[in-house]
């Protein structure tokens, strides 16, 4: 389904929200920072005084000792208020996340969904003024046009595959197409990953394409593999008593 001009996100739009989200992450930090800082202080005060009666020898009054614990309990008050304050930021900050990341998945489902009711009334239309006959007609047109564009992509890759060179085995070895239409994800990617391709990778290459039932023969399977592909190497079976085989 295309975009209508509404759904399009403008470049300036994108880079106003960008705007707007960088300049929040700022405010989370400098936030953050605020109480983080208090806390620092706060510490260090308090360090400050206890090495100054340390370093006295004399722990001073009872007057002294009860003014230092009180401050102690009054810092420890200010310490744990000032870790719920940065977790109510921290907190913010990842439901924002969240509320972000669930507003781009509600979008996504939206689309997917009004492209799939679009579907369903083009063909409740076409039921309604194409005959059955008529719309089988198309249908197997479009599958023909579909066998016949994977057939040309087919054989456009074995025209490019058979240009590669062995002394440039880093090539990109063009792609083919399964009867659905799609490359197997074992196809390999260049000459050098073709010709290092093990017995059971060849196997399941063989079977993703539809080639004919494979042997026991790595190199027999690999040489029909070549063929398939368009590739003009072609690998001197070895014997079991051979160890290796050579091009």
């Amino acid at each position: 389904m295309q975009a209508t001009p509404s759904s399009r996100h403008s470049p300036i739009q994108a880079r106003d929200d960008q705007g707007f989200e960088a300049g929040r992450a700022r405010q989370y930090l400098n936030d953050i920072k605020g109480p983080l800082g208090d806390l620092t202080a706060a510490i260090d005060a308090l360090q400050g005084q206890t090495m100054q009666i340390a370093l006295l020898g004399n722990p001073g009054t009872r007057q002294e000792i009860l003014d230092l614990r009180e401050q102690m309990r009054y810092q420890d008050q200010k310490h744990k208020e000032g870790v719920v304050e940065i977790q109510g930021i921290l907190d913010d900050m990842l439901e924002s996340q969240i509320v972000a990341n669930m507003r781009k998945q509600v979008e996504q489902e939206i689309a997917d969904h009004i492209e799939s009711l679009v579907q369903e009334q083009v063909a409740e239309c076409l039921k309604d003024h194409i005959p059955q006959e008529l719309q089988d007609e198309i249908a197997m047109s479009k599958r023909e046009l579909d066998e016949l564009n994977l057939r040309l992509h087919n054989s456009e890759s074995r025209r490019a595959n058979g240009n590669l060179r062995q002394n440039k085995p880093d090539e990109p070895l063009a792609t083919m197409f399964m009867p659905d239409g799609n490359v197997s994800g074992n196809y390999p990617k260049d000459l050098k990953s073709l010709f290092e391709l093990d017995a059971e990778s060849i196997k399941k290459i063989m079977q993703d394409y539809g080639l004919p039932e494979p042997t026991d023969s790595r190199d027999h399977n690999l040489n029909r593999l070549m063929q398939f592909c368009g590739v003009r190497y072609q690998l001197v079976e070895r014997h079991p008593s051979d160890p290796a085989s050579s091009m």
